[in-house]
Formats: C-alpha cells, sequence, structure tokens
C-alpha cells in the first residue's frame, strides 16, 4: 500500500498519486520526490507520526502552497475519471 495519500487503495491508480503529479506538473523533481518519499519512510519505520507527502516537499521547500493545491485538484480530477468509468 502506498502511503501518498490518506484515500489511496491497497493498488492505486499510479496516474492518482500525488507525486507523480507533483512531477508531471513541473513543480517538483523526481530527485525531490525521492528525497521526500525516503523521509516518509524513515518517519514510518521510526514509528513517528505519518507524514503527507505535501506536508513534506511544503517543508523542505520544494514547491508552494498553490503548487500543492492544484496537484491536489488534478489527483482529484484524475480519481473522479476513473471513478466514472469503473
Amino acid at each position: 500500500m502506498t502511503k501518498e495519500s490518506d484515500n489511496e487503495t491497497s493498488h492505486p491508480d499510479p496516474s492518482t498519486l500525488l507525486g507523480q503529479i507533483l512531477v508531471e506538473l513541473g513543480y517538483i523533481t523526481i530527485y525531490q520526490l525521492d528525497e521526500a518519499l525516503r523521509i516518509q519512510r524513515e518517519q514510518d519505520d521510526a514509528g513517528k507520526e505519518h507524514l503527507q507527502l505535501g506536508q513534506i516537499v511544503l517543508e523542505l521547500g520544494y514547491c508552494g502552497p498553490n503548487q500543492l493545491i492544484r496537484a491536489i485538484q488534478v489527483q482529484a480530477e484524475y480519481r473522479k475519471r476513473a471513478a466514472a468509468k469503473g
């Protein structure tokens, strides 16, 4: 199970993953995504509070709040389309 979002199913469609959307929109690089996911995994492995990917990229200064909001909107649009198909 991927931990990029609270609403993920056990096998999410990769097109709905927030990190991938941030990269596709050009808001962060793949290297920044890898770093943010590494931090997220380390927090989880250490038994600390789970941090959302969006929170991590904001705290690291990789993207701004407006960019994050736009990426979440795109994610919601993808999921809405996927739900309409199924």
